[in-house]
């Protein structure tokens, strides 16, 4: 049963943990969803697709944020317990270190469960379908293409300009100007268009027109006048059901032990770098919060407070996180050293928890030289 130090302590902790993944939550979604809206803007979708991602976009954010709110709460929550001396006060008591921060044990298993939850669970989940939604954005040709008044760029080289359009059947004064082949442009002008679904993807119906093109062999212009004319799209819509799916969407079973046996090397590297990554990274919520706890716990109690230990503690959590993404990029080239994606978090937790678990503390300035016992 927890006692009621504990219940205090945490919720010492948990208040700014909050604080912290809420700020930061809303920071880092706002970046990713730049890119978001560059998608929706270049594709011609309508605002209210946003929020369709806004939901796979959450578990891919709060496992990045949710390491760093687990730091800054740590620091945040023991600078207080310090500087206010409640601490002094419990180890007065008798409490030792390890003894009066089960708290902040608990609260570190607390962001490990739920690390373990997003980064194998929701995150791949998330990706999968942020992906899928991403691919259906831009295989949407008739939203890419039917603006009034714009200018429209499928690929490079190739223009749509569509003067009046009152849905995919109904579009008035089109032109199509293809440059692809730069040796023989041509533009279509045509008074009315439509968008027409074929067993062989869309195709682009223009009604009394005119084509013209220029004529490599004499650098003549020559001109054709049609009733009716298609022009295919098929090449700029690529099916959603075969997109190439990427390591972030598969389950970590599926990455370590995958199912294809063509794979190529470098992508069974990627593969299992990212299955272990997904197994992994909650153990770093757990090792982020004990090693900002031993650095904040390092050295005396200072009445004038602990601004250096606090940025100790933050370059020490964040340099951890760092460690392990760069083992993550060695396990890539060479998938049989994965072990080591798992040495960082564990490493530092036993030393961390080591140095909380012995020690003396002593009063800065205490002339007696009075120790608090650990």
């Amino acid at each position: 049963m927890m006692r009621l130090i504990d219940r205090y302590f945490l919720r010492q902790t948990l208040a700014p943990f909050v604080f912290f993944t809420l700020v930061l939550t809303a920071v880092m979604w706002l970046a990713q969803s730049l890119r978001v809206i560059d998608l929706i803007v270049n594709n011609g979708q309508s605002a209210s697709i946003l929020f369709m991602f806004a939901g796979p976009l959450l578990p891919l954010v709060l496992s990045i944020v949710f390491p760093l709110a687990a730091l800054g709460a740590t620091i945040f929550a023991l600078n207080r317990l310090m500087t206010d001396s409640e601490l002094v006060v419990v180890y007065s008591a008798g409490e030792g270190r390890l003894s009066s921060l089960r708290a902040v044990l608990i609260f570190g298993v607390l962001v490990t469960v739920m690390l373990a939850i997003i980064t194998t669970l929701l995150a791949p989940l998330g990706a999968r379908s942020l992906r899928e939604k991403t691919a259906e954005v831009r295989s949407d040709i008739a939203s890419a293409l039917i603006q009034d008044g714009r200018f429209m760029h499928p690929s490079d080289g190739l223009t749509v300009y569509i003067r009046e359009a009152n849905g995919p059947g109904d579009m008035r004064g089109v032109m199509v100007h293809d440059a692809r082949n730069p040796a023989s442009p041509v533009t279509f002008n045509a008074q009315r268009g439509a968008l027409v679904k074929t067993d062989n993807g869309p195709r682009l119906v223009m009604f009394e027109g005119l084509a013209q093109r220029i004529d490599p062999k004499t650098d003549s212009l020559s001109l054709l006048q049609f009733d009716k004319i298609g022009y295919d799209l098929s090449e700029f819509v690529s099916d959603p059901a075969e997109r190439t799916r990427k390591a972030s969407e598969f389950f970590f079973h599926e990455l370590i032990w995958p199912e294809d046996p063509d794979i190529s090397e470098r992508e069974y590297g990627r593969f299992v770098s990212e299955g272990h990554e997904q197994l992994s990274a909650p153990l770093y919520g757990f090792a982020i919060v004990v090693v900002a706890a031993a650095v904040m716990l390092l050295g005396s109690f200072n009445r004038r407070g602990y601004l250096g230990r606090m940025v100790m503690a933050a370059v020490a959590g964040v340099a951890l996180r760092a460690v392990g993404l760069g083992f993550q990029s060695v396990v890539k080239d060479s998938p049989s050293m994965w072990v080591i994606m798992y040495l960082p978090p564990i490493i530092a937790s036993v030393i961390a928890l080591w140095f909380l678990s012995r020690g003396r503390f002593r009063r800065s300035g205490d002339a007696s030289g009075a120790e608090v016992p650990a």
